[in-house]
């Protein structure tokens, strides 16, 4: 059996929250566009049977016509799996049953009760989101994700993992908030000339400070004895070597603006996707030149601490 070809697609940068922790707010105010329906059922047609679509930022549920390409796929060979705040979800509740390729859908929860209304800026979050998760759980494999930033305090995290668990929620992804100080994103540059690149990041940083926080929670989860499994992400942060990028070796991505591009902080973008069909746009000599760049000179100093590392 062939294996699935994985495609993150970031839709649209729209939103609906403005959390304190978003990485990308400065990226998602510059950019509103929205793809015309059409040209998504062209993207969709110009990929492989055996891909598989994981849609990502900001918020998919806001996309307008959703359903409507959900439909699409289901009538294709393609599966495809949603990332989302859940907010808008209990008004889906009763289609997404009916979704056979909809194999998976990730949540982002970072903290727990009061504190998670607070830092999203919005009243009475979380007790919706106690009604509608449990009910989600039960016709769809539900994973959650949860940042992990100094401000988190460990007995919060405790209690979300515990609830979690009490609601059987299979998968519990801990990501380590990236962090990024002016200085990674020059050398970077000077590294790759052709590298454009667009991320948040502080004149000082203290990354070993950090990883020393997320670690000493991490153990304390571990710890609980619960059926809800831990992801970890990066592994780089426990095994350094033979280090590489998932979007690089085994992934695709398309952004916002609907073409072929790395990743969500490295905006080199090429070929319009929806006039050309996916494996064409991979041989294009400008995004086969930048990946080799990349790899000959990985991990890049604004790649350390991604998710998206792994180890070979």
């Amino acid at each position: 059996m062939k294996s699935k070809l994985i495609i993150n697609w970031e839709l649209s940068l729209i939103c609906n929250l403005d959390c304190s922790f978003c990485s990308q707010k400065e990226r998602r105010s510059k950019s509103s566009s929205i793809l015309k329906l059409e040209n998504i059922y062209n993207i969709i047609d110009n990929l492989p049977k055996n891909s598989h679509l994981s849609f990502l930022w900001w918020e998919t549920f806001l996309f307008p016509n959703i359903l409507d390409i959900f439909n699409k796929l289901e009538n294709s060979e393609i599966t495809y799996e949603i990332t989302t705040n859940w907010i808008l979800l209990d008004k889906y509740l009763d289609k997404l049953n009916n979704l056979k390729n909809l194999s998976q859908i990730n949540i982002s929860i970072d903290w727990y009760w009061e504190f998670h209304d607070n830092s999203r800026w919005k009243k009475w979050l979380f007790i919706s989101l106690k009604k509608v998760i449990p009910k989600l759980n039960e016709i769809k494999k539900v994973s959650v994700s949860t940042v992990i930033s100094s401000e988190l305090e460990n007995t919060n995290l405790i209690k979300l993992h515990l609830w979690l668990d009490s609601i059987w929620i299979l998968e519990h992804k801990l990501i380590y908030m990236m962090n990024f100080s002016k200085n990674d994103v020059n050398d970077s540059k000077k590294i790759i000339n052709s590298l454009q690149v667009w991320l948040p990041w502080k004149e000082n940083n203290n990354n070993s400070e950090l990883i020393k926080d997320y670690l000493e929670k991490l153990s304390i989860i571990r710890k609980l004895k619960t059926n809800t499994k831990i992801i970890v992400e990066p592994l780089a942060l426990f095994k350094k070597w033979s280090l590489s990028c998932k979007q690089l070796d085994k992934q695709l991505r398309i952004n916002e603006n609907w073409k072929l591009s790395i990743c969500e902080f490295i905006t080199n973008n090429f070929n319009d996707l929806s006039k050309i069909k996916i494996e064409e746009a991979i041989k294009n000599d400008d995004y086969l030149k930048l990946k080799r760049s990349i790899l000959n000179n990985f991990p890049l100093n604004i790649c350390k601490y991604c998710c998206k590392l792994y180890n070979k």
